[in-house]
């Protein structure tokens, strides 16, 4: 029908938008763009086309045409903090002063925005401090990839390999992102062991390559020697302790989650991922979970991420009205934290509290949590 509109020069600048929306619903991304940009071509035109095209050229991976869409949209729309974010991002490994003053835009815009912006812009200032190309485009996709842009940062790792094709890393980051984005990695991995085995970042991305396809055994041996490599680096006695866990030797594990916190005993993140760990398998809560939690609240008060594991930790150990306690602070502390929504519905359900229950389930589920969902499912239906 949008076919016999167009040959009757009936289309208007809403059909020219819907016509292309169609193409696109179905999976025809390239006869999408080729419509909307006909559809710029008219007299008139729904400006909305400039901001469909930006996405769709991001998602085909057409990341300059991409950008200028984007601009071209801003013009009209500058208050978009969605589309700021996103051509701030895709500015990143091209333009890093633009893409700092776009970010930043984004995140003034919506506070939602300021901590992937945050992330990025110590990425980009870490690069600027490196003149080895491959190393920067190494940084940059890593930062990239904190704030899961794996599109953009499988990009920059092939930018790295293409400026240096014997770093190691570069290629085990390379590897890391083709999984991330449904392409094959342990080419790239294999190449990076070849490269360097004395890498800990090789041998920490094999890792979790390994522990992504099952074979746990090999996933612990790729850990154990990361931390041998980087023994300094509490995050691979992390990755060395739940390699532990996933081959059943939950002793060892917490002894090395233990371990992990004895090199960072002011880091409130280490803590809290020793009482996670913990609270996840059930174990040793009042002994050493809870008293991590605490200690991460004790180190760092302001901490929404904190009180949410110290209330879930509590709840856990069936001391509901301390876990209110906890979570409600942390929801004052963040009131978009989508875990401290959960758990504090998982609360009001055990008090059978059915009304605050929902009301908690629902915005988790509407801040995205699945696993509020399925509780709204199975409580609520």
């Amino acid at each position: 029908m949008y076919r016999i509109a167009r040959e009757k020069n009936a289309l208007t600048p809403t059909g020219w938008a819907a016509w292309g929306d169609v193409n696109f619903l179905n999976g025809h991304a390239e006869r999408a763009i080729e419509i909307w940009e006909q559809g710029l071509e008219q007299a008139e035109f729904l400006p909305g086309l400039y901001q469909r095209l930006a996405y769709a050229m991001q998602e085909q991976g057409e990341f300059s045409r991409a950008v200028a869409y984007f601009q071209a949209h801003l013009e009209r729309d500058p208050d978009d903090a969605m589309a700021r974010y996103r051509l701030g991002l895709l500015l990143i490994l091209t333009d890093s002063t633009s893409a700092w003053t776009e970010l930043l835009a984004a995140s003034q815009l919506d506070p939602q925005f300021a901590p992937p912006a945050e992330t990025l812009r110590s990425a980009l200032s870490l690069a600027s401090l490196s003149e080895a190309p491959s190393r920067q485009f190494v940084i940059l996709g890593a930062g990239l990839g904190l704030v899961n842009e794996w599109q953009l940062a499988r990009a920059a790792f092939e930018s790295a390999v293409q400026a240096d094709e014997s770093n190691a890393e570069a290629w085990a980051w390379l590897g890391e992102a083709n999984q991330h984005t449904g392409a094959e990695g342990s080419e790239a991995l294999n190449r990076a062991l070849e490269l360097n085995p004395n890498s800990a970042v090789v041998r920490g991305l094999r890792g979790l390559y390994f522990e992504r396809v099952g074979n746990y055994s090999q996933a612990l041996v790729e850990h154990q020697a990361a931390a041998l490599l980087d023994a300094a680096n509490p995050a691979r006695y992390f990755s060395l302790g739940n390699a532990y866990a996933l081959n059943g030797d939950l002793i060892r594990a917490l002894e090395t989650y233990q371990y992990a916190t004895n090199l960072a005993p002011e880091d409130a993140s280490a803590w809290r991922t020793l009482a996670e760990f913990c609270g996840r398998l059930g174990i040793h809560l009042n002994d050493i979970g809870i008293p991590a939690a605490q200690r991460a609240v004790a180190l760092d008060p302001k901490s929404s991420a904190s009180e949410d594991t110290l209330g879930w930790l509590w709840y856990l150990n069936e001391d509901f009205e301390t876990a209110e306690r906890h979570l409600l602070t942390a929801l004052e502390l963040d009131a978009q934290n989508v875990s401290a929504h959960l758990h504090l519905g998982m609360v009001y359900l055990q008090a059978n509290d059915r009304a605050r229950a929902f009301e908690e389930f629902t915005l988790a589920r509407n801040l995205g949590n699945e696993e509020a969902g399925a509780y709204l499912r199975q409580f609520f239906p």
